[in-house]
């Protein structure tokens, strides 16, 4: 008997629940962030939690629907996709029990320590997997044709949130939160060290905005190709999905860094127009290659432009136009790995 498939609608009412969940997440990130948790027992525990419990009701309301009209086993009548979500719903619960074990024990974590928690990680797991259920319910019922955005939006949602979750346990990473490159950055680290570790204390901050590019790239990119790998999407997909991760971002500072919606906006929508003005190319491989080469170009380009017409650059051009081609030749090795050459028969 194969997996039982449900509707569209259903899918919606999953990533609704979902988004509940995500910005319990994030808002909870941003009280974390802002020193006022307190114990484990808050309002946006509570919207964490009343998230999680309002995706796992659901979901275990379409297994015993499932079960009652097809008359199946307990197995079969697990929605298709939705296998791994059910596990995400257990992991979920048990690393919710850790996590206000943990706080009781140890207290409350901040900055890095409450994104390294183990229970927090446990958390996550489980998320990704509840968040990703519609994706991969869609990746086995459709095929790499077009679609529109009624049919597409649950699974392009699905996919998004499940992005903006882990760059939410990478946010020590967001370069939009930390601006590296500015001026005033590059002096605060001269002028705070002493004069021997000065220039040593420099390079490593241009070292971590190098590395911040590199894994935002990919934060970025990657559910772009794997989204390319499978399906020809509508036009605007690619923007939705950079404006919506950079938005959920921008929760956790109070969207004091605006101009990272501008930039992605910029990126989203250059991937978009290749993608469009590529529709026709019969080699979906090349049009793939295309869109993951540009549009990191076209994101970091906007970023240090946006620098360069608000508080300059302080990094050596040889910098900071090197990790645009950096982040642009990784994008391109992240599409290879994606979408891999076809084998030419000997």
């Amino acid at each position: 008997m194969q997996p039982y498939a449900i509707s569209t609608k259903s899918h919606f009412v999953t990533m609704l629940l979902g988004t509940w969940l995500v910005l319990g997440i994030f808002i909870d990130g941003y009280a974390h962030n802002h020193d006022v948790v307190e114990t484990f027992f808050t309002p946006w525990h509570a919207i964490l939690y009343s998230g999680f419990l309002a995706c796992a009701a659901w979901i275990l309301g379409m297994i015993v629907y499932v079960k009652k009209r097809m008359g199946c086993s307990w197995k079969q009548a697990i929605p298709n996709g939705y296998e791994l979500g059910l596990l995400g719903v257990i992991i979920f619960l048990a690393g919710g029990l850790a996590d206000m074990a943990w706080h009781i024990i140890f207290g409350i974590e901040v900055n890095l320590e409450a994104l390294l928690s183990p229970s927090h990680l446990a958390l996550m797991l489980g998320a990704i997997l509840i968040l990703s259920s519609p994706l991969r319910a869609g990746w086995r019922e459709h095929s790499g044709d077009q679609i529109g955005w009624r049919s597409f939006f649950p699974y392009l949602l699905s996919l998004a949130l499940s992005a903006g979750t882990v760059s939410f346990f990478l946010m020590y990473v967001w370069m939009f939160r930390y601006n590296l490159p500015a001026p005033k950055v590059v002096a605060w680290y001269m002028n705070n060290s002493s004069t021997l570790f000065a220039h040593r204390m420099v390079d490593d901050a241009e070292v971590r905005g190098l590395t911040f590019i590199l894994l935002n790239t990919i934060v970025f990119m990657f559910p772009i190709l794997f989204m390319l790998k499978r399906w020809q999407p509508p036009f605007g997909a690619i923007t939705f999905v950079f404006l919506l991760i950079s938005a959920l971002m921008g929760v956790i500072d109070g969207f004091t860094q605006i101009h990272s919606l501008i930039v992605s906006f910029a990126a989203g929508l250059c991937g978009d127009l290749l993608l469009h003005l590529r529709r026709s190319d019969l080699n979906r491989r090349r049009s793939s290659r295309l869109i993951a080469t540009i549009t990191p170009i076209v994101l970091w380009g906007s970023y240090f432009g946006w620098m360069a017409a608000t508080s300059g650059i302080g990094w050596e051009p040889e910098l900071w136009v090197g990790s645009i081609v950096q982040a642009s030749l990784l994008s391109l090795g992240l599409s290879l790995l994606a979408q891999s050459p076809e084998r030419v028969s000997q």
